[in-house]
C-alpha cells in the first residue's frame, strides 16, 4: 500500500491546522530601491538558459549623460560584495553568485561621490536534473510514537534525538535496536526544540523561534552554553555540520554555515533544483560533501551538493509505512541519519512508531 494512500490522507487534516513549522514571511519582502543620485539600467545580455557554472554577462547604463558611473559593487543577499567594477560591460562567475532564483544588489557611485542602487533577479539552474529514486525497506526498529521528531542522528551506535513542541520538547539517547529510552532531558515549557547536531563530542541544538541555541555535554546532557542566531526566517529548523561548521535550515532555500567557536554565519547556500529554489528544507544529515534534507510536509528528500546548493538527487518516501503502522497521531517525514554498520539511511517522523532503514533504488525511467 502506497504511503499517499494511508498518510497524507491523515496529514492533509493535520498539516492544515498545524501553523508550528510554517515558515514566517519575514523578511521576504523585496527591498526598496536606494537612490540618492542618478538613475541607471541594469541588462543580463545571457540571461536565457543560465546553468551553474556560466558566467553572467551585464551591461550597465546610467540615464544621466552628465553623471558617469565610476564605480559598480555587486552584492547578494548577505550585502557582502560579490564583485567591484569599473566598467559598463562585465562578467560574473555564476559560482561567486549561488544557483536558483538570486537576487542581486547593484550598487552604482557616480563622478559625484552620489550612489544609486537597484536590484536584478536570476535564475541559474543545476547543470542537470536531479536523479529519481525510491526507498526499499530491509528493517526496521521501534521508535516513539509520543515523539515529535524534530532532530535524528546516530553517534557511537545510539539515536539522538531532539523532539518539538512547547512543553513537551526533549533531547534523548535512544537504543536503536529496541527504542528504549538510554538518556532524557527535558527542555523548559517556553522552548520548542528543532534540530541537534554533535560535534566535538558537543550536541548543539536550535529552537524554533526564539533565537537560542543550546550547547550541551554529550555525556552528561549538562547544558554548558546558550548562543543566538540570526537567519532568513528569524526560525531554527534542521541542523548538521561538516568538519568545520555547523549547517542551519530556516524553513527558506538557504543553509547557513556556522562557526561553532564563535557561533558566526560564516557562509550561506542557496539550495536550488531545475525548478528554482527549494525551500522548507527540514531536518539535515551530512555526509562525504552532501546534505541530505527532508522537505517539510513532503514525502521525499534532497541529496544536495555542499559546496554548490545544487539537488543531486530526489528520493520518494512514498511506500515505506504499512498500514498496519500508521496511527491517528502520525505527522510528517521528518528525521535523517546514517546507520552505522550499514550505511543505509534511517528515516523516521513526528509520531511514527517505526524507524526504517532503507536502501536507495532508481525510480523505474530515471
Amino acid at each position: 500500500m502506497r504511503m499517499r494512500s494511508i498518510l497524507f490522507a491523515i496529514l492533509a487534516i493535520l498539516v492544515v491546522g498545524c501553523t508550528d513549522d510554517q515558515p514566517s514571511k519575514r523578511g521576504m519582502e523585496r527591498p526598496k530601491q536606494e537612490s540618492a543620485g542618478a538613475s541607471f539600467r541594469i541588462r543580463l545580455l545571457n540571461a536565457q538558459g543560465l546553468t551553474y557554472g556560466d558566467s553572467l554577462e551585464f551591461e550597465v547604463k546610467s540615464d544621466s549623460p552628465d553623471q558617469s558611473i565610476v564605480k559598480l559593487e555587486i552584492s547578494g543577499k548577505d550585502e557582502n560584495p560579490i564583485a567591484i567594477v569599473t566598467n559598463i560591460n562585465f562578467k560574473v562567475a555564476s559560482a561567486l553568485i549561488g544557483g536558483g532564483e538570486v537576487r542581486l544588489k547593484f550598487k552604482a557611485i557616480y563622478e559625484d561621490g552620489k550612489a544609486t542602487t537597484r536590484y536584478k533577479e536570476v535564475l541559474i539552474k543545476p547543470t542537470s536534473k536531479p536523479a529519481e529514486w525510491k526507498f526499499d525497506v530491509v528493517q526496521k526498529y521501534p521508535h516513539d510514537v509520543s515523539a515529535y521528531t524534530q532532530g535524528f542522528l546516530v553517534y557511537n551506535g545510539f539515536i539522538y534525538e531532539g523532539t518539538g513542541n512547547y512543553g513537551e520538547s526533549k533531547l534523548r539517547k535512544l537504543d536503536l535496536t529496541t527504542g528504549e529510552t538510554v538518556q532524557e532531558k527535558n527542555l523548559s515549557e517556553d522552548i520548542f526544540g528543532e534540530g541537534i547536531t554533535i560535534f566535538n563530542d558537543k550536541i548543539y541544538q536550535v529552537t524554533y523561534k526564539s533565537g537560542r541555541g543550546f550547547v550541551y555535554d554529550r555525556a552528561s546532557f549538562a547544558q554548558l552554553d546558550e548562543f543566538s542566531y540570526y537567519t532568513e526566517t528569524s526560525e531554527g529548523w534542521g541542523l548538521t555540520h561538516n568538519d568545520t561548521s555547523l549547517i542551519l535550515s530556516d524553513g527558506s532555500s538557504l543553509l547557513y554555515f556556522i562557526n561553532p567557536g564563535s557561533m558566526e554565519v560564516e557562509k550561506r547556500l542557496n539550495v536550488f533544483d531545475e525548478n528554482g529554489n527549494v525551500t522548507r528544507l527540514n531536518e539535515l544529515e551530512f555526509i562525504d560533501g552532501r546534505i541530505y534534507a527532508n522537505v517539510y510536509t513532503e514525502a521525499y528528500i534532497v541529496e544536495l551538493d555542499a559546496a554548490t546548493g545544487q539537488v543531486i538527487s530526489r528520493y520518494s518516501a512514498l511506500g515505506i509505512v504499512d498500514r498496519s503502522e500508521a496511527n491517528s497521531n502520525m505527522d510528517v517525514l521528518n528525521g535523517i541519519a546514517i546507520h552505522p554498520l550499514t550505511g543505509n539511511l534511517l528515516l523516521t517522523g513526528k509520531y511514527w512508531s517505526k524507524i526504517y532503514e532503507v536502501k536507495p533504488v532508481p525510480l523505474q525511467g530515471s
